[in-house]
This record gives C-alpha cells, sequence and structure tokens, in this order.
C-alpha cells in the first residue's frame, strides 16, 4: 500500500500522526530506523502485521515495510544479483534449510536476540524458530456431512474438487502419509510411491495453490476438499466456510526468522527479531490465526481453548508428522525438478 509524498511545509504534530507501518515501495530513505519483511501475504501477513510489524513500530519509533514473496528461489536470486532489498524473511524449515546451506543468509546475533524460551534445536545459526504451523486436511460440511479420510482424499472414486500446495513438501508427506506409511518410517520419502498416490486424483486436482490461494479457493465455494495450512483454513471457516478440518495425515513445520546475506538493514532486523521471538508476540500471532508459538512463555499467555487447536501440541501431533527439513535440504532440488514437471503435465 503506498503513500503519498508529504510536503515539507506539513508540521511536525502532523507527521506524527502518519503510520510507522508501511508496505513495499513506500520506504523513506531519510528514516534512520527501518526494516524490511518479507512474508507471504493474505491473511497470515494481516496477523504478522498486527503481531509484529505494527507493534515493533509502535514500541521503538522503527519503519516497519512489510512486502510479500518469500521463497528459497527469490531470496538466491536476490543475493546472486547483489541488489538486497529485503532485510529479514519468514522461511518455512524446508526453505530455510536450503538458503542457510547456499549460503544465503546472515548468522543471527544471539547477544541482541534473547530467545532463551525457544527450544534450542529452533535457535540455529541462521535462523530462529518462532511458530509451528500445519497442513491439514479439510472438507465441506454439506459435501461430505460424515467427514472426509485420507484415504478418501486420494480415492478417484470418493468425487470432489480438490487443491494441494503448490511445493513438493507436504504433499508427499501427506500422500504417504494418506497410503499407510507410519510417521517414524516417513524418511527418506518415497517419492515415486507418494506421486502415484496423488495421481489416483490427479484429475480432479482443481491446482496447486499458494496458501492464499487455497483460503480463497475455500471461502469462495469452488473447492471441496483441500489440503493446506490450518491457520488458512481456520480463517476460511471465520469468514463463512461451511467447513471443518483434522489432523490426521497433517505435517508439522517449523517457521524461521532469517536475515538476508547483505541486508541494508542488518541492525534492524536482529533488533525486529528479538521483539517477535518474545512470549507477549508470540502469542498474540496465536490469538489472530491459529499457528503454534516456539515459545514456552507464550503458552502461558494463551486461553486453553485457543491453545488445544494449534500445531506442535503433543495431542495434536501424534495423529500426523513432523516435517523433516534435514531430508528436505539434501533432496529438494532433485525432487522440486520432477514436481514441477508433474504438476505442469
Amino acid at each position: 500500500m503506498g503513500t503519498r509524498r508529504l510536503n515539507m511545509g506539513i508540521s511536525a504534530a502532523v507527521l506524527a500522526t502518519v503510520g510507522a507501518v508501511f508496505f513495499a515501495g513506500a520506504a523513506s530513505a531519510a528514516d534512520p530506523a527501518e526494516v524490511v519483511v518479507a512474508a507471504y501475504g493474505g491473511s497470515f501477513q494481516d496477523a504478522q502485521t498486527k503481531a509484529f510489524f505494527e507493534s515493533y513500530a509502535k514500541a521503538t519509533g522503527a519503519k516497519v515495510i512489510g512486502t510479500t514473496g518469500t521463497g528459497y528461489a527469490k531470496v538466491k536470486a536476490m543475493v546472486a544479483s547483489g541488489t538486497i532489498t529485503w532485510d529479514v524473511v519468514s522461511a518455512d524449515a524446508a526453505a530455510y534449510e536450503n538458503e542457510a546451506k547456499d549460503d544465503l543468509l546472515q548468522p543471527l546475533d544471539y547477544s541482541i536476540i534473547k530467545a532463551d524460551g525457544i527450544p534450542a534445536e529452533f535457535r540455529k545459526k541462521y535462523g530462529v524458530g518462532y511458530m509451528t504451523f500445519a497442513e491439514n486436511m479439510a472438507w465441506n460440511k454439506d459435501k461430505f456431512p460424515n467427514g472426509l479420510t485420507p484415504a478418501q482424499f486420494f480415492d478417484p472414486k470418493v468425487k470432489a474438487r480438490r487443491v494441494l500446495p503448490a511445493v513438493p513438501y507436504y504433499n508427499l508427506e501427506f500422500a504417504l502419509l494418506a497410503d499407510g506409511v507410519k510417521a517414524a518410517g516417513l524418511y527418506p520419502l518415497d517419492v515415486d510411491r507418494a506421486l502415484k498416490v496423488i495421481n489416483r486424483v490427479k484429475d480432479q486436482i482443481v491446482g496447486f495453490k499458494s496458501p492464499s490461494d487455497i483460503q480463497a479457493l475455500i471461502q469462495q465455494g469452488e473447492v471441496d476438499a483441500a489440503f493446506g495450512p490450518g491457520g488458512r483454513i481456520s480463517n476460511a471457516i471465520k469468514a463463512g466456510a461451511n467447513w471443518t478440518y483434522g489432523w490426521d495425515a497433517s505435517v508439522t513445520i517449523v517457521e524461521y526468522w532469517a536475515v538476508v546475506k547483505g541486508a541494508p538493514h542488518a541492525a534492524e532486523a536482529m533488533k525486529f527479531i528479538n521483539f517477535a521471538a518474545q512470549p507477549e508476540q508470540q502469542a498474540a500471532l496465536s490469538r489472530l490465526i491459529s499457528y503454534g508459538p516456539t515459545n514456552v512463555g507464550a503458552l502461558k499467555l494463551l486461553d486453553p481453548a485457543v491453545a488445544k487447536d494449534l500445531p506442535g501440541t503433543p495431542e495434536n501431533e501424534k495423529f500426523g508428522a513432523l516435517l523433516n527439513s534435514k531430508w528436505w535440504n539434501e533432496n529438494l532440488e532433485s525432487v522440486q525438478t520432477r514436481w514441477n514437471t508433474y504438476i505442469m503435465h
């Protein structure tokens, strides 16, 4: 969202009322404290804006510029070109591992980022896990009043307009879990088997879509069954969609904050990540969208009724699997090539 250039004659009192949170393209070079944060857009970024961007701007006076498009390919292209316009990226575990492997990130400064409440396995050299989210299977209750199982999702005899995520990870795990593979034996992934499972219903798949597109298709009544981010599905239900979702064959993922190598506002980026890693901010995000905090202190701040529906809890994790980011770090490039060919034909 752009802002009009302010005339030099506007009073300081009027200037003070201008909001500190701007969207990409609206930054002023005169501002001493600024950070550009790239995320995914949609309802997730709406929640991030309220829980992190606006709160940080209010607390510090810094300007937070929220933009969209985060992803391994875009970060790689940006660093390769030498034109770095992002400071902080929100990256899922698979994207984070590959960005770190390809030397696209810079080390976090844990003298600034106080993350003791976050488990050690999520405090990594180049990123800190700040939330967990799950990809869940969901269905239209009018179409499936008796519910839908993961096996039925991939049963061609069960007629339904389906939608799946655009990326290979999540999908392959979901297909294998639905086909009877146990979570403990999921990795290394049997890619051939997973694609065969998906292929059973490929002619009934509306598309392989982004998280925001999956939510939109649900709300617009253009699909009957979906596998996608639980928070987006929950928001579609809140918006009026007569849908529900379950935890069977769900895939839980950790989302990381990371700083792009060569970020123009690296010092402010570290301060922003410190702010966003704290219990209060993580709890604020969970109240806005059904994603789980990583800071143990955040759970104590949440209503138990909210906490029970969040990913990452032992009660919900037992029905699905945790995405193995190390396996994807080692295999994404080859699998992505196969996946791109598969979904285009």
